[in-house]
């Protein structure tokens, strides 16, 4: 059976197929996007072969200046020798376009950069050394150099004629040794002394609270006191514990020849990791690419955020998402059940509709500002008078905080749940409606 093209049209065909079309392509681009982002930003994490080389560009028509260069090679691109001419670097501008390469130099410390764009075309004696180590470390960021000695306390613990792999498995065993005191300090200052300043806090607290209500008497005072000096002595102990393992993990130190020729002495203390990216086969690459990977979703930032984890972030996020739901659903859907099934359809009614639609169209900076003063400077203030008064003038709600941000989210979301409920609401066919009545809905 033949259909004419204009009730094909009349039909609304054309348009579903359209719509289908125009969400599948959001689909794929979106997709497309978190792809890209998941390459870029994963190969970060994989452990690259690091390159050494000699580089030397013209610093003027027929003189050169050279420099070794070790690093890993990130990305290539051509530019134009226009623009290579107008940074300072004199090049044949007959020849329209130049390759550079983005290198990751590291030793931050020692050069005073973290990435440079080389020239291809200065780049010569190219090799990959199998005894060049990558370190990452603490701060300063990676390292990249040559072992050439292990030492205690300033002093060698290997003979000036060992061989390289000797030097190498006394610098993993030393270094396996700063990592585990390094873990040992970071567990006795986050978790026990963290829990004795807890208790002291609290303590000081419990008598601030005491103090206001007039009930801190002389025997009182004396319970407190021998409290706090018995917390006072597990903090002594556990600081002298400190000194120990902070002189421990300061002893051994490895020297480094870096690609200008300088030796570099580096405590272990300073670094994470440690490996030789041009002797890795694929697995042990692997390896060290998940390990590197984890690290990053669940440790600490470090080194002003620059380095480490962002555990704290995804925590963070998550748990402000979850509390907005918790507060944000069951207030939206009842809201949507109540103005579409129930409510009488007036006045009233019409103008709650154009107020939900238009809090829906408010920029989230208003809802920001206004979570910054209704929850945070008078809820959050009235609450610390009311049940921490013993706190003040250190605030306990009246400060940012998660519980604020979520409810702050929630008000900014309601507005969209309400009228994504209604809509599906009013989409309900009305043999369904009457089915579910029917039912004993």
């Amino acid at each position: 059976m033949k259909i004419s093209a204009a009730k094909w049209f009349s039909s609304g065909t054309p348009f579903v197929w359209l719509n289908a079309g125009a969400v599948a392509i959001s689909i794929l681009m979106v997709v497309g996007l978190l792809g890209l982002l998941a390459v870029r930003g994963m190969a970060h994490f994989w452990p690259a072969d690091v390159m050494q080389a000699n580089y030397a560009p013209p610093v003027s028509f027929g003189s050169v200046m050279s420099t070794e260069v070790l690093g890993e090679r990130v990305e290539t691109e051509s530019v134009s020798s226009i623009q290579i001419a107008s940074s300072g670097i004199p090049v044949d501008e007959s020849i329209p376009y130049y390759d550079r390469e983005l290198v990751k130099l590291g030793n931050r410390d020692v050069t005073g950069a973290d990435f440079a764009w080389l020239l291809s075309s200065y780049l010569s004696n190219i090799s990959y050394p199998a005894d060049v180590v990558a370190l990452e470390r603490r701060e300063w960021g990676n390292f990249y150099g040559f072992l050439t000695d292990v030492r205690e306390t300033g002093e060698s613990v290997v003979a000036a004629a060992a061989e390289e792999e000797a030097l190498w498995v006394e610098f993993e065993q030393r270094l396996s040794r700063a990592l585990d005191i390094h873990d040992e300090i970071y567990r006795i200052e986050k978790i026990e002394i963290g829990e004795v300043n807890y208790a002291l806090e609290r303590l000081r607290l419990r008598q601030r609270g005491l103090e206001l209500k007039g009930e801190f008497d002389a025997e009182t005072e004396a319970i407190f006191a021998q409290q706090r000096e018995e917390l006072g002595a597990d903090y002594a102990l556990l600081q002298q514990d400190l000194v120990v393992l902070n002189k421990a993990i300061e002893r051994d130190s490895a020297l480094f020849l870096a690609a200008n020729g300088a030796e570099v002495d580096i405590e272990l203390a300073d670094i994470v990791r440690a490996y030789k990216p041009n002797q890795m086969g694929l697995l042990d690459k692997l390896f060290t690419y998940f390990a590197k990977l984890g690290e990053f979703l669940t440790d600490e930032p470090r080194e002003a955020n620059t380095e480490g984890g962002i555990f704290p972030a995804i925590f963070g996020t998550v748990m402000m998402v979850l509390l907005m739901s918790v507060f944000v659903t069951p207030f939206g859907v009842v809201a949507a059940v109540y103005l579409r099934e129930y409510a009488r359809q007036g006045f009233v009614t019409r103008a709650i509709r154009i107020a939900v639609n238009n809090l829906a169209g408010v920029p989230s900076i208003v809802y920001g500002v206004f979570g910054l003063g209704f929850f945070i400077y008078i809820i959050g203030a009235e609450v610390d008078q009311l049940f921490y008064p013993e706190a003040l003038p250190a605030p306990t709600f009246g400060t940012p905080g998660l519980l604020w941000a979520s409810l702050t989210l929630a008000l900014l979301t309601v507005p969209v749940v309400i009228v994504a409920t209604e809509e599906g609401l009013a989409r309900i066919p009305r043999s369904v409606r009457e089915g579910s009545l029917a039912l004993g809905a």
